[in-house]
């Protein structure tokens, strides 16, 4: 008797194995794998071409005793066809370089070295997202996205620090992006790390300042004009003391840049909640009042501009840092890195290659 759910559950765990190998799988030259369309083309090519032609015999008299009287080969064979088109693409696929699995060397790290700065103050709390409802869960997604980036090229090294009234160093530079992606989704704005929460001695709860300078100290100082800042925050300090200035002027004495992204609605107040209870202040009258936040862009454009870098707007959506990254950053020289050696995927090629001419001489045989 068949056990019908464990055979589903079984096909699932297929697809989710196929899918996991197919997302493993490399190419050394990406850019050829398009010729494996040319088959595909000359196909259509061909069709159109024997439609003309038998359009112009019509023409001449009926159809059946036209080609009655005309010399030509025999049909091709279907399997030798077949044979062919395989064969093209697998050479195809055998020149790219496919790659999956780990090889025997390890590659050099070359790339460029960021740190990114999470905010995780009692505003980034607020629910005035249009995707995840919170800012920091924004902020946390655009982080995971820039990881993943920086995967599909391999060779950048990625740092985080996480901040609120303290900063905190979360994961230091490193090119293990499953690790990054794990700490990335342990984080927790309601419950942050003690070593980041407002103690007595605290001016504010939102210290940008600190933590860019945490973000200073976490880059490598050998080799400096690789290495790259990059700040998501909603800018709101209650303090307004321009403690960031700090910052700033210790990422500008590295000459590391300092990209600023903005999260939040900035046109409209929002309230904050922790654990579902709102938060409130004592006013002048001792009354409670709420407390309310919203983007400040002033001072996240203050500091990208003062650490000559760029802002980019986020605002309500998650940023989206794997495309900021590649665009704005990526281009920029990169340094290389023996002692941070990345492991390689081995090279598939012989397979494929050994296929593809394989198909060739079938293709060949059958078509004489």
């Amino acid at each position: 008797m068949i056990d019908l759910p464990h055979l589903q559950s079984g096909w699932h765990a297929f697809w989710a194995d196929a899918r996991q190998f197919l997302a493993a799988v490399t190419f050394a030259r990406p850019g050829l794998l398009w010729l494996s369309v040319v088959p595909a083309v000359l196909s259509v090519v061909a069709f159109l071409a024997a439609r003309r032609r038998r359009s112009a015999l019509a023409l001449v008299g009926r159809p059946a005793a036209v080609f009655g009287l005309l010399t030509r080969h025999a049909r091709p064979s279907r399997f030798g066809q077949l044979a062919l088109f395989l064969a093209w693409t697998l050479l195809v696929f055998g020149a790219a370089g496919p790659r999956w699995g780990r090889g025997e060397g390890d590659g050099v790290a070359v790339g460029r070295d960021v740190v990114v700065v999470l905010d995780l103050s009692r505003s980034m709390l607020a629910a005035d997202m249009a995707g995840p409802p919170e800012r920091w869960q924004a902020a946390v997604a655009g982080a995971r996205d820039l990881v993943e980036s920086l995967r599909a090229r391999g060779g950048h090294r990625a740092a985080v620090v996480i901040f609120a009234a303290k900063p905190k160093l979360l994961v230091p530079l490193t090119t293990d992006y499953d690790h990054l992606q794990t700490k990335l989704a342990e984080l927790d704005a309601v419950h942050p790390p003690p070593e980041v929460r407002p103690d007595e001695s605290s001016k504010s709860g939102t210290r940008i300042g600190a933590a860019l300078a945490a973000a200073v100290a976490a880059h490598d100082p050998r080799f400096p004009g690789y290495q790259d800042i990059l700040l998501v925050s909603d800018g709101d300090d209650p303090a307004g003391d321009r403690e960031w200035a700090a910052g700033v002027s210790a990422a500008r004495k590295a000459a590391i840049p300092v990209h600023a992204v903005g999260v939040g609605d900035p046109d409209r107040p929002s309230s904050i909640f922790v654990d579902g209870q709102l938060l409130e202040f004592a006013g002048p009258d001792g009354v409670p009042s709420p407390v309310q936040t919203r983007l400040h862009e002033g001072v996240l454009k203050s500091v990208a501009e003062e650490g000559r870098g760029l802002y980019l707007p986020a605002r309500q959506q998650v940023p989206r840092l794997g495309e900021f990254f590649r665009a704005k950053v990526e281009p920029n020289p990169s340094r290389e890195l023996t002692d941070d050696a990345l492991p390689q995927p081995k090279d598939r090629s012989a397979w494929f290659l050994g296929l593809g001419l394989l198909g060739l001489a079938i293709g060949w045989i059958r078509e004489m």
